[in-house]
């Protein structure tokens, strides 16, 4: 089953969506007060990026060939207050990379966020709509849409927690043996080391995603571990972020092509630096190894990606 109206395309949903949520945003800001000021940041970087194996992970893809890739990355988010106690945001991220030589894997995504907040004095709840569309070599490929709720609460001064359930209906292009609905839900804990200069993050997802196509259900255990830490510059701060990732999939139906059920493990380590230039420019640098262990030959490889990124934010 398709995730979109029929009379509808990805942009379409995209403009409908971003502007839709703009006039609710502002409209409730003006109905608090004047003096609740919105914080606006904008986001643009440009750079380079190798991948030693073009893949696309949604359809298990991989070519086992490298290319370089001029990527470039635009983030709008606006804060605003709609009480003491109540907060509303609103973001939109575009990307886009282009191939040297694979141009049919250039990938263009575009997302759009809501999200409201309240706290309740002990604790907070919150509850987010996300929408995603993406193009693949030209052509639509993806539509994403998102809601999740939620409630975090600090433990002491130490330790944060977050949980969060999300329900996801994901439709393809071309490809509707892939449309999915996926319930997931899952928590994470920051342990505060210094406050947020230095701290660690580890959390954990359960998802069950059902496809159109019953060989693609799975049910999904998800681990993550993360440090972050700011880094002194003079004046300024340089941030490093160390992580891993864990994915172990088990497919509750045989895959025609192999015989049996699928079962994958997929590993990622990912490390990032940011290092300002000025009080708006910085420069960005990110590694990530990936290692797709999988008895699904296209879903079984390794791939390395590093790109390199100078930044303006404002």
């Amino acid at each position: 089953m398709s995730t979109t109206d029929p009379r509808l395309h990805g942009v379409d949903w995209l403009r409908a969506i971003v502007c839709a949520l703009a006039v609710f945003l502002f409209d409730a800001r003006a109905a608090v007060g004047k003096d609740d000021k919105p914080a606006f940041e904008i986001d643009v970087s440009a750079g380079s990026e190798y991948d030693s194996n073009i893949t696309v992970n949604e359809i298990d893809q991989a070519t086992g060939a490298d290319d370089f890739a001029a990527v470039f990355d635009a983030d709008i988010n606006v804060d605003a207050p709609l009480g003491a106690d109540t907060d509303a945001s609103l973001g939109y991220s575009f990307s886009q990379s282009l191939h040297a030589d694979f141009t049919n894997f250039d990938l263009q995504t575009h997302f759009a966020s809501a999200e409201l907040s309240h706290d309740f004095g002990g604790f907070d709840v919150g509850g987010a709509y996300r929408f995603v569309y993406s193009r693949l070599g030209g052509s639509g490929f993806l539509t994403l849409q998102q809601l999740s709720p939620s409630v975090s609460f600090f433990l002491g001064k130490t330790f944060f927690i977050r949980a969060e359930y999300s329900y996801t209906d994901k439709g393809f292009k071309n490809r509707t043996d892939r449309d999915a609905k996926v319930h997931a839900g899952g928590a994470d804990i920051y342990f505060f080391l210094d406050g947020v200069r230095t701290y660690i993050v580890a959390g954990y997802k359960f998802e069950r995603e059902n496809t159109t196509a019953p060989q693609f259900d799975f049910d999904g255990h998800n681990f993550k571990l993360r440090f972050s830490k700011r880094i002194a510059m003079g004046k300024r701060d340089a941030k490093l972020k160390l992580g891993w990732r864990y994915e172990a999939r088990d497919y509750d139906n045989i895959t025609p092509s192999i015989g049996v059920r699928r079962d994958d493990d997929r590993h990622r380590l990912e490390a990032e630096l940011e290092i300002p230039l000025s009080d708006r420019f910085y420069v960005l640098a990110d590694y990530t190894y990936a290692d797709f262990s999988s008895n699904l030959p296209s879903a079984d490889y390794s791939q390395n990606l590093v790109s390199a990124r100078i930044g303006y934010r404002f």
